[in-house]
């Protein structure tokens, strides 16, 4: 591109203009400084390069300039002049990512703080309906002060609330979400895949996949091949960068925000607590991210896709305003040879959200998106029809199908020792540790090291108190809330594996239902308690100090009749509460002193529904009810949840309880016909019952818990035993 920079200095009396910073297809940045504020700035220059370019532009920019967010660089003006486009920006002289990479000064501990600070700009942005669709380390720049700050919005799809008016954007083809080179309708999921290839190639050197071939065999590796496992990564980072680098969007972290939590947890296991500070990246996080970095996770990572081969080291890309990449081609084909990192224009019908999009089987999608050059079509069509057919997780909301051996057999001998019916059984992190309760509000331990062979585990913890109706374990397994006829809410201490003393009571009961307390669920991070009861209403609490919990907010008034059921989503943003109303309801509790209903009631129930429970991604809800159903919802887009596929029968009475896999493709129902039944649910538009019921108790199974490996599945049944049977 050729700039009279008379006419740029005409268009900006206000600034002086420097030295040209950066050149490529479409434009240059020049430096600049305000005269009145002494301030230096980085000009963009674009031009228009198809009719209506410049209306979209100052879409564009007027949309961009409202991303006021510590880890985005920011906007200070726009100017238009003929076919002339000025964006002028903040200057950043701490220089990119990429060349940080390449000295080598770059921490582990540091990688981690690169995705958490890239989160939150995407989260930013996402909320605002912004989607960068080229995350990359060019793109991510640093002030003086270390502050890192990602660049390029510009080149963003900006969607409004009416739908896909949206600008024509490149993406890199080394950092590109399967969807974006399918030209599929794209969501945040495609900005968290190109920030997992980031983070992949901080952590070990090389990027997932080797661009050196030619674009098309990279191409073919993003749509079909599955990254290697990280070498040298611990298994908890590794875990969250597999995911995000998922081939179905729906497998990926449901949001930006969510894979921070993941990876903040995970770092936090690995490094220790004060990870942060060792990291020499500056961070400006919301409050929960920073509390998850602080402190280990109580609850397991989401298990990873499996992995393929390894992939070499990635060459050099180019520089910091991402206008002088030399991977940025214009609109028509791009002469793609070995070792270039080509680019290709993604299609106008494109648009940030739409999660139902993500659960559509890709070769539908494939037919039914047009990729705007016609080499591009080939080149992917060739690719695509010898192999769509055949690849692990193309499948609709799945990353492979479950595996048609699974067999559910009986893991020794029924469990006994409760004085009444189970209420609730739980894991420990480690999967060591078995804990159930019963409606005398008794809790044993059982050591499950062997599961053939599980032994008791010191005394049971008692209590004397009012009939219990419900209890819950906290994340980490060392509290217990319960909830009973005589309208409170307790918590209880849960001592050490050795300790053989009774539960104790901690501080004073939660007081302010007026009728019975017949649900308590635990946030994720275990610093929020839920309660639900007969007075049709649920209670939040403050429970991170244990002696001295206290009310949030007002309670959550819209169910008509009893709450039966509740349950966190996996980033703790989200209550789900099930009702004697047959209704399921949804809760903003992301500010839990102020939560908000989310959308209408969930309806299709005939019946009151008795139990509600998230898939490990969080875009899934299943519920079961008293019309011996369970059904599936996707709730993706929290505001306007939809069903997903046919209810699933089978069970012959109410069902009491669901739970699913800690993969996500299992579901496990327990009913008052006295048996579990396991449910497929990897594609969760048809789910489907894996082999017969499982056969044992004598009475209603009250509770099913998985085991954090998936290969174990406890129940607790109205009949005072407990069951283990083994998986897979």
């Amino acid at each position: 591109m050729i700039v009279n920079e008379g006419r740029v200095a005409a268009a900006l009396p206000g600034y002086e203009l420097g030295g040209e910073l950066g050149s490529g297809t479409f434009g240059l940045v020049l430096a600049g400084r305000h005269r009145g504020l002494d301030r230096p700035v980085a000009i963009k220059v674009l031009a228009a390069s198809h009719d209506g370019a410049a209306a979209e532009f100052a879409v564009e920019a007027r949309l961009l300039a409202t991303l006021d967010h510590p880890h985005v660089v920011r906007v200070y003006d726009l100017v238009e002049t003929g076919d002339l486009h000025l964006i002028v920006m903040e200057l950043l002289d701490g220089g990119t990512l990429t060349a940080r990479h390449k000295m080598g000064t770059l921490s582990p501990q540091g990688a981690c703080a690169v995705g958490l600070a890239v989160s939150a700009a995407l989260s930013c942005a996402h909320a605002r309906g912004v989607l960068h669709r080229d995350i990359k380390p060019d793109n991510i720049l640093f002030n003086a002060a270390g502050l890192l700050k990602v660049n390029d919005f510009g080149i963003a799809k900006i969607v409004d609330g009416s739908g896909a008016t949206a600008s024509q954007v490149a993406g890199t083809a080394a950092y590109m979400a399967p969807e974006q080179i399918l030209a599929g309708r794209l969501g945040p999921a495609a900005d968290v895949y190109a920030l997992g290839c980031v983070l992949y190639q901080l952590l070990t050197g090389r990027p997932p996949f080797d661009p050196a071939p030619s674009i098309h065999a990279l191409w073919e590796h993003h749509l079909n091949t599955l990254p290697a496992p990280p070498t040298g990564v611990p298994a908890p980072l590794a875990a969250v960068v597999l995911r995000a680098l998922a081939k179905d969007p729906a497998d990926r972290p449901p949001s930006a925000h969510a894979f921070a939590l993941d990876l903040a947890s995970a770092a936090a296991t690995v490094y220790g607590p004060g990870w942060t500070a060792q990291a020499g990246i500056g961070l400006r996080l919301d409050d929960d991210i920073r509390a998850a970095a602080a402190d280990p996770p109580s609850l397991p990572i989401s298990p990873a896709p499996a992995a393929a081969t390894a992939a070499p080291e990635l060459a050099a890309i180019g520089t910091g305003y991402g206008i002088g990449d030399p991977s940025l081609r214009p609109r028509r084909a791009p002469s793609a040879g070995p070792g270039e990192q080509a680019t290709m224009m993604a299609g106008a019908d494109q648009a940030v959200g739409a999660p139902t999009a993500h659960a559509r089987p890709w070769r539908r999608l494939f037919r039914r998106r047009r990729i705007i050059a016609p080499f591009v079509l080939a080149a992917v069509a060739a690719i695509a029809a010898a192999t769509l057919t055949s690849v692990p997780g193309l499948q609709s909301g799945s990353a492979t199908a479950v595996s048609p051996d699974i067999h559910p057999v009986p893991l020794g001998q029924p469990l006994t020792g409760s004085t009444n019916w189970v209420t609730q059984v739980a894991f420990s992190r480690d999967g060591r540790t078995l804990i159930d309760a019963d409606a005398n509000n008794m809790v044993r331990r059982w050591d499950v090291t062997d599961r053939a062979y599980p032994t008791s585990i010191g005394q049971p913890r008692t209590s004397s108190t009012a009939l219990v109706l419900s209890a819950a374990f906290s994340p980490d397994g060392r509290m217990v809330a319960s909830g009973g006829a005589d309208h409170m809410v307790r918590l209880w201490d849960v001592p050490d594996r050795a300790d053989p003393t009774r539960l104790g009571q901690l501080g004073e009961p939660l007081v302010g239902h007026t009728n019975w307390v017949f649900s308590v669920a635990f946030s994720p991070d275990g610093r929020t308690l839920a309660s639900g009861g007969a007075d049709n209403t649920v209670r939040l609490w403050n429970v991170a100090d244990r002696l001295h919990p206290t009310p949030l907010g007002q309670p959550l008034t819209g169910h008509t009749d009893v709450v039966l059921s509740l349950a966190f989503s996996p980033d703790g943003r989200t209550l789900a509460s099930a009702s004697k109303d047959h209704t399921v309801r949804l809760w903003n509790v992301a500010g839990p002193t102020r939560p908000t209903p989310l959308g209408q009631p969930l309806t299709g129930h005939t019946n009151r529904v008795l139990s509600v429970a998230f898939s490990p991604d969080g875009r899934t809800l299943a519920s079961s009810g008293a019309d011996d159903t369970v059904r599936l919802w996707n709730v993706a887009d929290r505001l306007h949840p939809t069903p997903l596929g046919r209810p699933l029968t089978g069970h012959t009475n109410i069902v009491l309880s669901v739970a699913f896999s800690p993969d996500g493709r299992l579901l496990a129902s327990g009913s008052q016909d006295h048996t579990v039944r396991l449910w497929n649910v990897a594609d969760r538009t048809r789910p489907n019952p894996l082999d017969q019921p499982l056969k044992g108790h004598t009475a209603p199974v009250t509770s099913v818990a998985f085991s954090p490996d998936g290969r174990t599945l406890a129940s607790g049944s109205q009949d005072h035993t407990l069951r283990l049977w083994q998986i897979r």
